[in-house]
């Protein structure tokens, strides 16, 4: 009977000290390490213009940042940083450069947007813009596409008789061209500082 209480006790004590073994299993530990890792933070993305960045205004432009904070472009700024701006505030695509010897004003240069904003330079200064898709619009929403009705009810409307061009109004600081003279009518494109128009 002793040699068996021996053994009895032997192991016993073995699977005591096997019980109180607390080394963890390597690959135990690999495995709760990797599922209470915190998941990588995925990198900001380049910061994205808000919608409604870049306004258009009769005194030049005005570009909006994320928190709401307006930043002017007054005609007379020069040529680069417009560029350089507005390039930003539409996406980042380069815009198409040109020049016209031809103007009335002179020689211009003009820079344009796949939106449809062309704007205009002259001596290396910003000085007129020109918009003739939907999309960009002033502080007050007047924008290509706007209707008569909603134009009337932002601005004071005059139009521009006997314009060589089609249905020519200017609305404050702001001139432009609507689709029909009537209620039916609708904007049809927006300038404001210098033009070439060949009247």
């Amino acid at each position: 009977m002793r040699p068996i209480a021996r053994t009895t006790l032997a192991l016993t004590a073995v699977a005591l000290i096997a019980a109180c073994d607390r080394t963890p299993d390597p690959a135990a530990v690999e495995a709760a390490a990797t599922q209470a890792a915190p998941a990588p933070v995925a990198e900001p993305a380049a910061p994205v213009q808000a919608e409604g960045g870049l306004a258009i205004e009769g005194e030049g432009l005005r570009i909006f940042d994320a928190a709401g904070a307006a930043r002017a472009l007054p005609f007379g700024t020069p040529q680069a940083t417009v560029i350089a701006a507005v390039t930003a505030a539409t996406g980042g695509m380069a815009p198409e450069q040109s020049t016209n010897a031809e103007c009335g004003a002179g020689p211009t240069q003009f820079a344009r947007y796949d939106d449809g904003l062309q704007l205009l330079f002259q001596d290396e200064k910003f000085a007129g813009w020109f918009l003739e898709s939907p999309g960009l619009t002033t502080v007050d929403g007047v924008g290509v596409g706007t209707t008569r009705a909603a134009l009337d009810a932002a601005r004071t409307v005059t139009l521009t008789p006997d314009s060589t061009l089609g249905i020519e109004f200017s609305a404050g600081d702001v001139g432009g061209f609507l689709t029909a003279e009537g209620a039916a009518g609708a904007v049809e494109s927006l300038y404001a500082g210098l033009t070439c128009f060949f009247r």
